[in-house]
């Protein structure tokens, strides 16, 4: 078997280190034969073992999804055309800025064929307000199959204006249409640096943030970034952490 892993680099905001990172990663905690496919603009500084493919090609108006507050994501909606780098079968999309820390091949074996993603934390937690469900997923890592699952972009196509009034986010989208495929990776596998890891306040001006005995990929949503959450994060009374040194461990040292 081979595992098909892809990731989308562009702009300038995260270097090819980030994506050197995940490969080295890759290499630590996979036993399996691998395809890490990189879609992105500039290939340069990347290590010759990723496989390299242009970003995917969109009727979209992507300048107008940057202007929105967190609009950037919605290109991973371009993950779902059908085609795309030629990828077969079930596929591991992994955002730049996650850190791979313990094993992933079952990541591959666990409910096969469907979609499988992170429950978002915020929206787990917002299940009981009027017109929620809690059933949104956090696309920081998600297994798709490209043939089963396009129906994602073809939907976004014929709908784009309507869809973007009606969810804020892409995560939001991709989950409400692929409903009937979701499921939702063991809480312990995908962890949140500020959900699972950074003490509360004011134990978080003291202590050092803790790391989860079963966590195999590690998740960062805003600030702070791997390298940040390391050196010690200052984001104010609540926000701030302590160095995380063993994080150090995991974030591969990749130039």
């Amino acid at each position: 078997m081979q595992a098909n892993i892809v990731c989308i680099k562009w702009g300038t905001k995260y270097g090819s280190n980030y994506v050197n990172r995940l490969l080295r990663g890759i290499e630590e905690h996979l036993s399996m034969p691998a395809r890490f496919v990189c879609l992105t603009d500039n290939a340069t500084g990347i290590d010759s073992k990723v496989e390299i493919h242009p970003l995917p090609t969109t009727p979209f108006d992507e300048q107008a999804f940057d202007a929105r507050k967190g609009g950037e994501t919605w290109r991973k909606v371009g993950l779902f055309k059908p085609g795309l780098a030629d990828l077969q079968g079930d596929t591991l999309f992994l955002d730049l800025d996650v850190v791979l820390t313990g094993p992933l091949d079952d990541f591959f074996s666990f409910q096969p064929g469907r979609f499988c993603v992170i429950h978002d934390w915020l929206e787990k937690r917002r299940a009981w307000m009027p017109g929620r469900d809690g059933k949104v997923g956090n696309t920081s890592v998600f297994r798709f199959n490209p043939a089963s699952h396009s129906r994602v972009y073809d939907h976004f196509c014929d709908h784009q204006t309507e869809v973007l009034e009606a969810f804020r986010i892409e995560q939001q989208y991709v989950s409400r249409t692929l409903m009937d495929d979701l499921a939702f990776w063991p809480e312990e596998w995908v962890c949140s640096f500020k959900r699972s890891c950074r003490p509360l306040f004011p134990l978080n001006l003291i202590r050092e943030p803790y790391q989860p005995s079963e966590m195999r990929v590690l998740a960062f949503h805003g600030y702070p970034l791997p390298d940040q959450a390391i050196a010690g994060y200052q984001g104010g009374m609540f926000k701030s952490t302590l160095p995380a040194t063993w994080l150090k461990n995991h974030w591969n040292d990749a130039a």
